[in-house]
């Protein structure tokens, strides 16, 4: 009897657990392999249409032959390190994913994706395309840097219409010189009591500016037999413009003291001075008002001057800073009127600044270069201690009205022709003295209005007499006040911080990459948590199964 024929075995049937980055993303362009339900295209005009386009020979030919140039670019030899460009035919589900893959499939930034179900020409162009956009972004990056290295600060107008309520400026210190350097009162007085002619105490050349060409040398013998020594020279011949000139002041639209409001300062450039500075608690709050002064320019009085006119020269600069050659000044002939109308300019550093270097943001702060004289640093400040210091190691003594420390000598008349050669050195002096200026100060920017005064016009009276007995071909009247309520406040920065840095990073990498911080998240946990995530997996199950066969072994050895 014939045995029954037996039947085949059933083949298995394998199902496939698709994980979500696994699916593939283009459904309709997979084997039936990977997809037992391939989804039909809807179809429409545009499918009809195609279709007859393909049955042109041209575009047969075409297709053609682009299929022969993929498959030579696809068997292009390339590099070991650039494997992962060769195009994948099963699409994963053959063979697993690298890590590489699954990042370029779960990657944000724009274009990773093209290296997972893309042929090998389309990989290794768009690798040329990442490369070559980080590549400008690099140096973007770069140009960036070069120029924040360049210029490490920068400059910004803050605000332009800065309420003076919001924050107070101090009141400029006003330095009032007469142009006048001998008095001819003094003059007369000192020549008889000295026994010296009075041409010769008139061409002194530190008085009076002149060369010291065209001094007789055998005037400072005469003094030096007289027993004069140079301050006495210099105090007693010099007019005294706080009691003998200053004739009125009102400060704020009320009559002051001038012997209280002005004070005597001396200058090395300019001689004997007189000074205000803003009294202590006082705000200079109506622009109207101010400082008004009236002075008398005493021609009688005039025995020696450097300028072909009779009056005063105003010089306006900060409270702390001292006066030299170069402080802005305004000058003010006798028999006029002048308005100074005063435009203030405040600088202030941020925190930003202290972390550059003094040589790269090119200025001081204020408790880094601190001074053997002055209290408060600042660059005229800086110069005048550099040119004393400059005057006591090649003439070994110092001018008695510059700043000098207690020890040091007094030059005396003797030593004025070592000191006059030192006077013609200043410009040399600003490129040794290591004197950069100030990171925070303010700044004054004057306009003038100058009218002459007419003797015949009748000035107002007032109650406080501050007008009374006025000569207004002799005297000067000055008004000088702030222009505005408000000012104009800059800042001083650094050019790129780090929460420019992080945005000017972020932008040229958005631009050409499309980075961000998730990016950059997501490459961390690729390069360091996956990895270490998929050991310690790996780990707990070779450890399960080596317990398992343990258990099994102690099992068996028991039966």
């Amino acid at each position: 009897m014939a045995s029954a024929p037996t039947e085949a075995p059933t083949q298995p049937i394998y199902l496939i657990n698709y994980e979500n980055y696994l699916r593939p993303k283009q459904r309709h362009k997979i084997t039936p392999l990977q997809c037992f339900d391939r989804p039909q295209k809807p179809k429409s005009r545009c499918n009809k249409l195609y279709k007859t386009f393909k049955r042109i020979k041209l575009f047969r030919w075409w297709r053609h032959q682009r299929a022969q140039v993929s498959k030579r670019l696809e068997q292009l030899p390339l590099p070991s390190f650039l494997s992962f460009l060769r195009a994948r035919h099963d699409d994963g589900l053959c063979k697993t994913k690298t890590g590489f893959e699954i990042y370029c499939e779960m990657s944000s930034i724009h274009g990773f994706h093209i290296f997972v179900g893309a042929k090998t020409w389309q990989r290794v162009l768009w690798w040329l395309l990442i490369c070559t956009a980080l590549l400008l972004s690099l140096l973007v990056l770069t140009m960036s840097y070069s120029l924040s290295a360049e210029t490490p600060t920068i400059r910004y107008i803050e605000s332009m219409l800065q309420p003076m309520s919001a924050q107070p400026l101090p009141y400029p210190a006003l330095s009032i010189c007469s142009l006048n350097r001998v008095s001819r009162r003094q003059l007369l007085l000192k020549s008889k009591k000295w026994s010296v002619a009075p041409q010769t105490l008139q061409q002194v050349p530190w008085l009076t500016g002149r060369s010291l060409e065209q001094f007789n040398l055998t005037a400072l013998n005469d003094l030096s037999y007289a027993n004069v020594s140079w301050s006495q020279l210099l105090e007693q011949l010099a007019p005294r413009i706080c009691k003998a000139q200053a004739l009125g002041c009102q400060w704020q639209g009320l009559a002051q003291n001038c012997q209280q409001l002005l004070t005597t300062t001396w200058s090395y450039s300019e001689g004997r001075c007189c000074s205000f500075k803003q009294p202590p608690g006082s705000f200079p709050g109506n622009p109207a008002k101010g400082l008004t002064l009236r002075l008398a320019s005493q021609l009688e009085d005039y025995a020696s001057s450097r300028h072909a006119a009779a009056g005063f020269q105003l010089l306006i600069h900060e409270p702390h800073t001292v006066i030299h050659a170069a402080t802005q000044r305004v000058l003010v002939p006798r028999g006029t009127e002048a308005q100074l109308m005063l435009k203030p300019y405040s600088t202030y550093a941020t925190p930003y600044i202290g972390g550059l270097a003094p040589s790269k943001r090119g200025c001081y702060l204020s408790h880094e270069r601190p001074l053997f004289y002055y209290s408060v640093y600042s660059q005229d400040n800086c110069l005048a201690e550099c040119h004393s210091e400059r005057m006591l190691q090649i003439c070994g003594c110092v001018h008695p009205h510059m700043p000098r420390r207690w020890q040091w000598p007094l030059c005396k008349l003797e030593q004025f022709a070592c000191l006059q050669e030192e006077v013609n050195s200043w410009d040399h002096m600003q490129s040794v003295c290591n004197c950069l200026p100030s990171c925070q100060f303010y700044r004054y920017e004057v306009h003038s209005d100058v009218a002459t005064l007419d003797a015949s016009y009748p000035m107002p009276q007032a109650n406080d007499g501050f007008f009374k007995n006025f000569n207004g071909s002799d005297e000067v009247l000055l008004r000088i006040y702030f222009d505005s309520f408000s000012a104009e406040r800059l800042r001083l920065d650094v050019y790129e911080n780090w929460l420019n840095f992080i945005g000017t990073f972020g932008g040229i990498t958005g631009l050409f990459m499309g980075c961000s911080f998730v990016s950059v998240f997501e490459l961390i946990f690729f390069v360091c948590v996956r990895p270490t995530c998929n050991w310690l997996t790996r780990q707990q199950i070779r450890y399960r199964q080596r317990r398992r066969l343990l258990h099994q072994r102690r099992a068996a050895n028991g039966n």
